[in-house]
C-alpha cells in the first residue's frame, strides 16, 4: 500500500468516525426525546446528578453541578423535584448556613444502585465481546473527540 493509499485510508477512516459521532449524538437526543414522553422516569440529567452523589455521602448544590456537568441554576429546581420525591435530603452546613449540603436518601441509594446495576448488565451484554485492546482504543478514540468538541 503507497503512502496515499495510506491517506486516503486514513481520510475515509475519519469520515466514518466524524459520521458515527453525529449518529452517537442523534441517539442520544432521541433518548432525551423519549425521557420527555415517560415523565415516570428520571432525566439523564438527573441520573447523572445521582450518580455523582452515589459515589459520595454529602456534596454542596454548586459542587453537584459542577461534578455532573449540569447548570447550577438548573440544579436548584432539579433538587426540589427530587427532594419531592423523596430521592435527595438538602439540609443547611454546619460551618456555613448558606451552603446547602445535598445526600441521596436510603430511596435514592436504591435507584442508584438499581440503574448502576441495569447499564452496568447492558453494557456488559453490548460490549463484552470486544477485547481489552479494543476498549482501550475506543476510550482513547473518544477522550479525544470530547478534547475536540471542546476546541469547537
Amino acid at each position: 500500500m503507497t503512502i496515499v493509499d495510506k491517506q486516503l485510508e486514513t481520510q475515509l477512516t475519519l469520515e466514518q468516525v466524524r459520521l458515527a459521532l453525529s449518529e452517537l449524538f442523534g441517539a442520544e437526543r432521541r433518548m432525551r426525546a423519549r425521557e420527555q414522553q415517560q415523565s415516570r422516569n428520571l432525566t439523564n440529567s438527573q441520573l447523572r446528578a445521582l450518580g455523582v452523589l452515589g459515589k459520595v455521602e454529602e456534596v454542596t448544590a454548586g459542587e453537584l453541578a459542577k461534578s455532573a456537568d449540569l447548570n447550577p441554576a438548573s440544579v436548584t429546581a432539579m433538587l426540589d423535584h427530587l427532594e419531592s420525591k423523596g430521592i435527595v435530603e438538602r439540609k443547611r452546613g454546619t460551618s456555613d448556613r448558606r451552603v446547602c449540603m445535598v445526600s441521596l436518601t436510603a430511596a435514592g441509594r436504591a435507584i442508584v444502585e438499581e440503574r448502576r446495576a441495569t447499564w452496568h448488565a447492558l453494557w456488559e451484554e453490548q460490549l463484552g465481546s470486544f477485547s481489552v485492546d479494543e476498549l482501550d482504543a475506543a476510550l482513547r478514540v473518544m477522550r479525544t473527540m470530547v478534547e475536540v468538541i471542546d476546541l469547537l
